[in-house]
């Protein structure tokens, strides 16, 4: 794969910078040593066993489930067959996993061994009182990912996340969401972790089964994270994620501004797939312009020829409209 343009850095950031000058750009950037003076940042520039030993300081060995794949070079992903995938799912207390994935990572082998996903309130919650930052609201879901070499395939995540590198490096490769085409996108429903993934190996591409990657990569980004640094990933941006190093450990804070009343986006696609996907190219045509004019459109004055008193659900987007909208919803509201 030839280089790829690297990520916007940005140096010095604090939650201003980032809720009014980064977010609204809606592109990825690195936040190059944003993490450097926390505490977990520290313990892991000492040796990855201190990292372990902080982690797991506070835990009480809650049973954790976690992830192991042999010879596959760290991908994980389907089994060839695709009906299942090239990984086994375990579970064992949290301490034991850490310490098991650190002594992994002394030996000499290509199997994978992963903890995703895992929630810091539950699993380790001391050290969200230890590394106390400003940029980040009580309201983010903190995760942590531990692993040693380990490739995540191209995938999404609905709310927006920065990544914080805590120890080990890892390379980010990010695709925007308009590349969705071009990205060979396997099953809504049937995936290895969640949302859904590129069918793409991003680093041997096979170009006779996945020609239009070529046009993805014109338009991807890269970015190789150390310790103590982090990236801004927007929602909806697809993105590829490899530990480069033997033991890797990522903290993740995903964070979703979108008022709760809005409801789901993805439900929204969902019922779009059964109702309207489907139908004649005629009447699918009709919706395709119902829904640009009334959900994409953002043309100034829409309602101006109705009196404002009888915008109805075409009004602001408080809780009281979206209200409306479900009762019009339950009853039917065109029959």
């Amino acid at each position: 794969m030839h280089a790829l343009p690297k990520i916007a850095e940005w140096h010095d950031v604090d939650s201003s910078i980032i809720e009014n000058e980064i977010a609204p750009l809606h592109r990825p950037a690195i936040l190059k040593g944003l993490l450097k003076d926390w505490p977990i940042v520290k313990h892991a520039k000492n040796s990855p066993a201190a990292l372990c030993e902080y982690l797991t300081k506070g835990s009480m060995n809650k049973p954790i489930n976690f992830i192991c794949s042999e010879k596959q070079n760290g991908r994980l992903f389907y089994n060839d067959a695709f009906n299942g995938m090239n990984f086994h799912p375990q579970k064992a207390g949290f301490v034991d996993t850490v310490h098991k994935i650190l002594a992994t990572s002394k030996q000499k082998n290509d199997s994978a061994f992963y903890i995703g996903n895992a929630s810091v309130k539950q699993f380790t919650p001391d050290i969200l009182k230890d590394n106390q930052n400003d940029f980040l609201s009580a309201d983010n879901k903190a995760s942590l990912w531990i692993g040693n070499q380990v490739t995540i395939a191209p995938h999404f995540d609905v709310p927006d996340n920065i990544a914080c590198c805590i120890t080990g490096k890892r390379r980010f490769t990010l695709f925007p969401p308009e590349q969705i085409s071009n990205l060979y996108v396997g099953p809504l429903d049937f995936t290895p972790a969640g949302p859904p993934i590129s069918l793409v190996d991003i680093n041997n591409p096979d170009y006779h089964k996945y020609p239009k990657f070529k046009e993805a990569l014109k338009h991807a980004q890269v970015a190789e994270l150390e310790l103590g640094d982090a990236i801004y990933i927007p929602s909806l941006w697809w993105h590829n994620v490899e530990s480069l190093e033997k033991f890797n450990v990522l903290l993740t804070y995903f964070h979703d501004a979108t008022p709760k009343h809005y409801g789901s986006g993805f439900d929204c696609l969902l019922h779009g797939l059964m109702s309207i996907r489907h139908l004649p190219k005629g009447k699918k045509e009709g919706w395709q312009a119902l829904f640009n004019h009334y959900v994409f459109s953002n043309e100034e004055g829409m309602n101006s020829h109705i009196p404002e008193d009888r915008w109805g659900i075409l009004g602001d987007d408080s809780a009281n409209i979206s209200n409306l909208i479900k009762e019009k919803i339950k009853k039917g509201f065109i029959s």
